[in-house]
C-alpha cells in the first residue's frame, strides 16, 4: 500500500503528497486516478463511505493520522444542536434541555427564539436571530480549523442563511462532507508531513 517504499520519516512536497494519495485512493476505492482530482468530494464524487477506510494507508506512507475521531465527535455536537443550547442557556440565562434541543432540529433560528420566548418570557431583540445564526456558524468554522481544514472552505454566510431556516438542512452537512475533498486532504497531510518547498 505504500506508493514510496517506505518512506514515512521523509519530508514531502505537496506535489508528492498529491501523487501517492491518488494511488492510495484508487486502489482502495477501485476509481480511476484521473477522477481522483482536487475538486473531488471523497464520499459524494469517488463513493467512499466514511474517510475511515484511508486510515491505515495514510498512516503507513506519510506517518499523519486523520482526525476521524474528533470530526465524528464534532459532527455529533453538531447534530444535537449543544452549540445552540449553550448560545441560548449563556445568552438569555434560561436552561434548555437536550429533549427540548431534539424537537427543535427541523426549525430554524427564529422558530427557536420564538419557542424559548414563549416558554421562559424572555425578551428576544430584532436581528438576534441572524446574530445567533452567525455565532453557530463562526463555531463551525472554528470546529472545522480544529481538526486541520482549512475554513475557507466553508460559506461561513450561506451556513448562517441556512441556520436561520432549518437546524438541521441537508445542505450544511452536504457542505461538511465536501469538506472531504482530495485537495482538502493533501494539504491536511502536506502540513502534517514535513511539507518542504516546492
Amino acid at each position: 500500500m505504500d506508493p514510496t517504499g517506505g518512506a514515512v520519516n521523509r519530508k514531502w512536497t505537496r506535489d508528492e503528497v498529491e501523487a501517492a494519495l491518488k494511488e492510495i485512493l484508487a486502489d482502495a476505492l477501485v476509481v480511476a486516478e484521473e477522477k481522483i482530482v482536487p475538486e473531488a468530494s471523497l464520499i459524494h464524487d469517488l463513493g467512499a463511505e466514511s474517510i475511515d477506510f484511508l486510515d491505515i494507508g495514510v498512516q503507513q506512507t506519510f506517518g499523519v493520522e486523520l482526525p476521524n475521531k474528533a470530526i465524528q465527535d464534532r459532527a455529533l455536537s453538531w447534530r444535537n444542536l449543544e452549540g445552540l443550547r449553550g448560545i441560548l442557556e449563556n445568552r438569555y440565562g434560561t436552561k434548555v434541555t437536550q429533549e427540548e434541543m431534539r424537537q427543535m432540529h427541523t426549525r430554524g433560528i427564529p422558530e427557536v427564539l420564538r419557542w424559548l420566548a414563549e416558554k421562559s418570557g424572555i425578551a428576544v431583540k430584532n436581528g438576534d436571530a441572524e446574530d445567533i445564526a452567525g455565532e453557530l456558524a463562526d463555531r463551525l468554522v472554528r470546529e472545522v480549523e480544529s481538526v486541520g481544514f482549512k475554513a475557507s472552505l466553508i460559506d461561513r454566510n450561506g451556513t448562517a442563511q441556512l441556520l436561520l431556516q432549518n437546524l438541521n438542512s441537508p445542505k450544511i452537512m452536504e457542505g461538511m462532507l465536501r469538506l472531504f475533498s482530495v485537495g482538502a486532504l493533501v494539504d491536511f497531510i502536506a502540513e502534517r508531513a514535513g511539507q518542504v518547498e516546492q
